[in-house]
């Protein structure tokens, strides 16, 4: 009741607000005074949302359902001013307020739950601008707001984000200075009552100085201190990073640079980590179609893990020369040599050395631009000694339907892959969100469609891979590509990839020699902005993972006379894995949206979207997503009405879902 009754307050406010012309008098800009309010506004909004989710089992696992309703009542006010004057404090301003009612059901094979709560809204928008004219400005500034993301077959995720802090800058020539603080508080509450709640701090701090002697000759200190701490997957550490840098630029017009950098990191807690680094990097312009760059870079570190492997002692040198020339605007030739020492604690030595040639060109001709490029690669890699387990954290891959996710590293070991989203509190779970394949001494990810992970969608893996043996492993690699861009908007190519290893002695643990030839042809065709369309074939020809694709694509966007806009995308794919691993899926998805501004009032936009997948390992899976938005748009009043229904079935279950979402917003 007492949650109702300031509501109301506020919405008497706002209605007075309103009826008084949602504007207080202004001055000038530039008026001297005391508080100085130069706009005043804001809205009520009424929001109305209603989910479901049914999936029925093909296999006598059970059904479940799910359903939630979500009510909000909010008020906005906003406004802009400044303190005295402009120059010395001017700031913006927006606060909302509000109620949040919502009801969570689901029932699982007879056995049912239920969520129902109320809570309060409140985010709020301030930031300020001190002497902003001055050698010496900053900002301070406060935010937090909230948003409600639907996931698949859980209940909604309420993501509350807050974040305070400041920036100060001394801006001068010669000793230019910036301080920066932050301070972000995520709150992940799901509005399933059973589910497990998730929370993100981070502190971070900034401070960043030079000192130029002159335009060619400086020096610069940047310092970061960062605090973290996650839950329910638990993360505590913090870290503190100092770099100090120097460029001097020398020779003829300055053309010459030499930058020097030593940095050393700390970081302590749940993954420790202490890193000293030490890099120089020499570019030399010895004529304008012609130049050189030289580097070296040593690494000290020592990376503690969160799987419970030892911790990895490392000591690594590397150093490289290249050259560059261009022939007129048409050829770019460069070279390069490299060699890298690593050195680890366990008595694990790897060497690498090794060089490559690369060739690009671009040639206007009669028909359009000639493009073709070429490279040439050889590396030995030498390893001695002990053997040593590595965890990889946040290795970050993106899910694009239907293509799988392999990871960088050979020799993983299966049971230690841990997969979150991008904001570390959703976990991923095998069999359900993704599957694991191993394809000769790599690892790969496949996303399953019904699971948690989305078309399209940034994850983070975690991972322990092995790295031993005494071997050598020799490898060439080529890299050829041609395409010829027609005036007419056809772009016919042509790429080639080509790779030899051989290891010595054959058979060694820890290594497998991979032989590839894979070549790609296919065609583009572009009209202006609105047409596009693409087809090729690919042979990936290889001892471990042989395949042939075909894949063909295109979209379509026009403009009618009505004013109206649609859009049409397809894909399709057809992938054949020969032996040793066996396999063929095809893949088709469709997907168009209509937008037609009825008058200028109203507005209709309408999507759907067609995927099907057949897999000779994990069977067909069909589904179909549809959604219909009306807007209107009366004055100051904004209503808006969507509904979404969607399906999806494979050969163990069929899945259902539908969604009703109203707003109703006056601004005033």
């Amino acid at each position: 009741m007492r949650r109702r009754v300031v509501f109301a307050w506020l919405l008497v406010v706002a209605l007075v607000v309103a009826a008084s012309g949602c504007r207080s008098p202004q001055r000038r800009r530039d008026a001297v005074g005391g508080l100085e309010l130069t706009d005043v506004g804001g809205y009520v909004e009424y929001v109305a949302r209603d989910r479901r989710r049914d999936q029925s089992s093909k296999v006598g696992a059970g059904e479940i359902k799910s359903k939630e309703t979500i009510f909000e009542e909010n008020v906005q006010l906003e406004t802009e001013g400044y303190l005295y004057h402009p120059n010395l404090v001017e700031f913006s301003a927006a606060g909302l307020f509000g109620l949040l009612q919502y009801k969570f059901e689901d029932e699982y094979d007879g056995t049912k739950r239920r969520s129902n709560e109320d809570g309060d809204v409140l985010e709020f928008d301030l930031t300020a601008d001190l002497l902003k004219k001055k050698p010496y400005p900053g900002t301070v500034f406060a935010h937090r707001h909230r948003a409600l993301e639907a996931r698949p077959f859980q209940s909604s995720l309420l993501t509350t984000t807050t974040n305070y802090g400041f920036v100060w800058q001394y801006i001068d020539l010669k000793t230019p200075t910036s301080l920066q603080f932050t301070d972000t508080d995520v709150k992940l509450d799901p509005l399933g009552r059973d589910e497990e709640t998730g929370r993100q701090k981070n502190t971070s701090l900034r401070f960043e100085t030079a000192y130029n002697i002159s335009e060619q000759n400086s020096f610069s200190l940047v310092y970061d201190h960062l605090s973290v701490s996650e839950e329910p997957y638990t993360l505590n550490y913090d870290s503190d990073e100092l770099e100090l840098s120097h460029r001097l630029d020398f020779g003829e017009g300055h053309r010459n640079r030499l930058d020097s950098e030593l940095d050393y990191f700390n970081q302590r807690g749940t993954f420790s980590v202490e890193r000293f680094r030490w890099r120089e990097l020499l570019r030399m312009e010895h004529a304008e179609n012609l130049r050189s760059r030289y580097t070296f870079e040593l690494i000290d570190r020592t990376q503690g893990t969160l799987a419970g492997v030892d911790p990895i002692g490392e000591r690594s040198y590397r150093v490289a020369a290249s050259l560059e020339h261009e022939l007129y605007e048409s050829l770019v030739s460069q070279f390069e040599v490299y060699a890298q020492t690593q050195q680890f604690d366990s008595g694990l030595d790897i060497d690498r050395y090794g060089a490559y040639v690369n060739f690009d060109y671009r040639k206007k001709n009669r028909w359009g631009v000639l493009l073709a490029g070429y490279r040439f690669g050889i590396q030995r890699e030498n390893r001695s000694g002990g053997d040593q387990n590595i965890e990889v954290l946040d290795e970050r891959h993106t899910f694009v339907d239907p293509e799988p996710v392999t990871l960088s590293n050979t020799f993983v070991e299966e049971s230690t892959i841990f997969v979150t989203a991008e904001n570390r509190t959703t976990v991923y779970r095998v069999g359900r969100d993704y599957t694991i394949r191993n394809v000769g001494d790599r690892v790969e990810l496949d996303r399953v469609p019904t699971g948690n992970i989305a078309d399209g969608e940034l994850v983070l893996i975690d991972y322990v891979f092995f790295v031993g043996g005494s071997f050598d492993l020799d490898t060439l690699t080529q890299n050829f590509h041609l395409r010829q861009d027609f005036d007419c908007g056809i772009s016919p190519y042509y790429r080639l990839r080509w790779q030899d290893q051989s290891v010595s002695p054959a058979g060694a643990a820890g290594a497998r020699a991979e032989d590839v030839t894979s070549q790609t042809i296919g065609v583009e065709y572009r009209m202006n902005s609105s047409l596009r369309f693409m087809a090729e074939y690919q042979d990936y020809d290889s001892n471990i993972t042989p395949y042939r694709a075909t894949r063909i694509g295109g979209d379509l966007t026009h403009r009618f006379k009505t004013g109206a806009t649609g859009r049409v995308r397809a894909r399709w794919s057809n992938v054949t894995y020969d032996p040793p691993n066996s396999r063929k899926t095809e893949f088709f998805t469709v997907e168009g949206r209509y937008r037609h501004p009825i008058t200028n009032d109203f507005t209709v936009e309408a999507a759907a979207l067609y995927r099907t997948e057949d897999d000779s390992i994990s069977g067909t899976n069909d589904g179909v997503d549809f959604d219909l938005t009306l807007e209107w748009l009366v004055r100051q009043t904004e209503v808006r009405l969507t509904f979404e229904y969607g399906e999806f079935e494979t050969q163990f279950a069929q899945n259902d879902n539908s969604a009703v979402y109203l707003q109703i917003k006056r601004s005033f």
